[in-house]
Formats: structure tokens, sequence, C-alpha cells
């Protein structure tokens, strides 16, 4: 299954048009198109199940971000966002961001996959740099790999100055453990968006950045028991 054929069309409009007034003329348009694109994410969860399981049972209507920005934060500015996110999470929320889910974006000139620990909160973080320490060189490995850098590039995400609290400077492996986050990002074409091909794309995208998820998520685990 494809992309919804109205998605990019529709993003495009938005952006020239990025008010209330339009966007209610264009419900029965929108309401259409967020069936279509709850299909498609059926389609997603349904590709990725052979290689997480616990993605069965997950509700494609949990997994898509609202258009509409949170007026709390988006006083001033254009009321809706220009792509749709999507964050597929075995736990079923989109807004899970205590353990590492994948998550794509379908806008115009700005298609992407990312997934990691981009906000990890403190006792997963805390967990994640423990991990690092006991079990680096497995760590290394998994970035090192050639495939996750042919698709992502280097690991992403801010990081200290000096040695967080409690870990020696000595560390082999203290660079690592100075991030702060710990994410990686694909940027792929509007043609393969838009093409027939996006879901096993998608899905190759994942199984490469599978052992990395795996990792994170072993400590998300232990921050959560």
């Amino acid at each position: 299954m494809a992309l919804p054929k109205d998605a990019f069309a529709f993003l495009t409009e938005l952006k020239r048009n990025n008010n209330r007034e339009w966007f209610h003329d264009q419900k029965p348009r929108f309401k259409l198109l967020n069936e279509a694109m709850l299909d498609f994410i059926d389609e997603l969860i349904d590709a990725l199940i052979p290689y997480d399981p616990l993605l069965a049972g997950v509700h494609p209507r949990d997994c898509l971000f609202r258009l509409h920005k949170d007026a709390r934060f988006s006083k001033g500015q254009a009321p809706y966002k220009t792509h749709f996110g999507i964050h597929l999470v075995n736990t079923g929320k989109r807004s899970d961001f205590n353990r590492a889910g994948f998550y794509l974006c379908i806008e115009p000139n700005g298609c992407l996959m990312a997934g990691g620990a981009h906000a990890p909160s403190a006792p997963w973080l805390l967990n994640i740099r423990r991990d690092i320490e006991a079990r680096g060189s497995e760590f290394q490995a998994i970035l090192d790999n050639p495939t996750l850098q042919q698709w992502f590039g280097g690991l992403r995400g801010a990081k200290l100055i000096r040695p967080p609290r409690g870990f020696s400077a000595d560390l082999a492996q203290i660079e690592l453990i100075k991030h702060k986050a710990f994410w990686v990002q694909h940027e792929f074409a509007d043609e393969i968006a838009t093409g027939n091909t996006l879901i096993e794309y998608y899905t190759q995208a994942f199984q490469v950045y599978q052992p990395l998820q795996l990792f994170l998520n072993q400590a998300a685990r232990a921050a959560l028991d």
C-alpha cells in the first residue's frame, strides 16, 4: 500500500494556507485523507510485526500525531503542522518517549525516519549510560555497523562537555556516555514517499535500526521497573 495520493498535495496547500478558515473549508477532504493515513499506518504496523511482535494490537490512531499545534506553545504562530508525524512504539502510545520507537515524518522536501532516545527521562538516561559503561564494546559495534552508517550516519544527540556525575573520565566509552540523547535519522526523497515502495523502504530501515532500539529499550525497561 502506498502513501495516500492526496497527502503531498494537501500538505503543500496547507503550507500556503496555514489558517483556520482554509482548514475549515477543507475538513471533508482532510477527513478522507486522515482515514487513508490510518489505513497506511495499519500496513506499516503489519510490516513491522514480524520484527517487533509487541506491535501487534497497536492501533493506527494512537500512532498518528495531530496536525493541530498545541495552542499553549504556538501562540502567534501558524495553527497547523505541515507534516504528518507517525511514531510506532510497542506500548501503543505515540507520545511515549520513555522508550525507543521508530518515527516517520511525511513532508514535501522534508521526509525522514528517526529513532532512539531523543529526550530520555533522567532514569532512562542514567540506565543507558550504565549499560554503555558495562557493554560499551557491544554498543560501539552497533554504531559502527556499516549498514547502520550507510542508512543513518553517526549517532545524534547533544553532549555534555564534562563526564556526567558518577562516571570516570577514564572510561573507554566516556564520549558516548557524555551524550544526553541517543538517536539516528535518515532523510529520503519525495519520490520514495510518493512511490509504491515506502512501506518496504521503512521496514528495511527499521531492521537496520532495530539493534540500536533493542539496546536502548533494555535500559528503558530497567528504568521503568
